[in-house]
């Protein structure tokens, strides 16, 4: 809607101030603002790598933040057993969207900044895409927030490992790890088992059909075909997906088993030997 020629830096930067104290009065989202050389012959002297102008820069501005309250800290278990706290708060609107969650990474996170239940909290938007909790605005609890002892997924204790900043649940058998474990292993980049998604993994986990990705190659279309959302045709098509998976390389297998520190490229070396 509007840009500006200028004839020194000083000028450059007073627009780009401009710009940043109007960007709510645009009709879209902006998070920078771009300045560029406008002489043809200076562009062509200046030139320009592979990816970007040498003749143009981008000025990015800090992320808009705001203040909202903490309601409470949802815990969640991942595939390798990694206790992951996320925040739920107040909605707010940032960058275009309305926001109540962040992820609070672990508890060295949650104690360098003292987040308890009940404080009012900064967040913002990283990247102008992720939601963050930058700080605690005020402190209405005494207390720090603290991960649980057990894993509230299974009821196991919990360990920390040395050098780890990372809390886990041991037992291979949770529920929690097994649903996450057996998502991995049928994604794309794994195993790629077509119509083996979330919520189907989920129900033959629940129907206590599953206990090991092991188990879906003894999965029989009939015990398939009865669960939500699902006939004897989408049974089939689904055995068939599983099947066809016996035919990937063993790279893929490897990394569809999820060992830790075992990603795609390590999958491929080590199939390779």
């Amino acid at each position: 809607p509007s840009y500006k020629a200028v004839t020194d830096i000083d000028a450059a930067i007073e627009e780009i101030r401009r710009i940043g104290s109007s960007r709510g009065q645009f009709g879209f989202d902006i998070d920078g603002a771009v300045v560029k050389v406008d002489d043809f012959a200076q562009r062509e002297l200046l030139g320009s790598t592979s990816k970007f102008p040498k003749w143009a820069v981008a000025y990015k501005y800090p992320p808009e933040e705001k203040v909202t309250k903490l309601l409470d800290i949802e815990v969640a278990v991942g595939r390798t057993g990694v206790l992951t706290p996320t925040a739920i708060f107040e909605p707010v609107q940032l960058a275009g969207t309305t926001v109540s969650r962040a992820v609070l990474h672990n508890q060295d996170f949650i104690d360098e900044k003292g987040i308890a239940i009940g404080d009012d909290i900064v967040v913002r938007k990283a990247g102008e895409i992720i939601p963050e909790v930058v700080a605690v605005a005020s402190h209405n609890s005494e207390n720090t927030w603290k991960l649980p002892g057990v894993c509230p997924s299974c009821g196991t204790a919990v360990v920390k490992e040395e050098g780890e900043v990372a809390v886990r649940c041991p037992n291979i058998q949770c529920p929690a790890q097994l649903i996450r474990n057996l998502i991995h292993f049928s994604s794309r980049s794994a195993m790629d088992i077509d119509g083996l998604g979330k919520a189907m993994v989920e129900q033959l986990v629940k129907q206590d059909l599953i206990h090991s990705p092991a188990d879906l190659y003894e999965l029989k279309a009939d015990e398939i075909a009865v669960l939500d959302r699902m006939g004897k045709k989408s049974a089939n098509n689904l055995i068939k997906a599983i099947e066809k998976s016996k035919q990937n390389d063993l790279s893929k297998l490897i990394f569809a088993l999820g060992i830790h520190e075992v990603g795609e490229k390590a999958a491929v070396l080590l199939a390779q030997k």
